[in-house]
């Protein structure tokens, strides 16, 4: 089963009219762009006490995000 979902992967990347997939994997990238952004202006705000909760929550929404953009893609194919 995960090798015929990975063939189905392959060949909607292979197809340049799938703009479904393309519009997913721009929205993601700009979606970690923002989280970085919001990340370092946090950090730069917050000091050494709050920067372990704030490591913390970053690693969950970067963790995060990458798994609901793998559903969605997923759900897509």
């Amino acid at each position: 089963m995960a090798e015929n979902l990975f063939n189905k992967f392959n060949e909607s990347i292979r197809d340049v009219q799938n703009d479904k997939i393309k519009s997913i994997v721009i929205g993601l990238f700009v979606l970690l762009g923002f989280i970085i952004f919001i990340y370092s202006i946090v950090i730069g705000i917050v000091r050494e006490p709050l920067a372990s909760v704030v490591d913390a929550v970053f690693v969950a929404v970067i963790i995060g995000s990458f798994t609901l953009v793998g559903i969605i893609i997923g759900k897509r194919l």
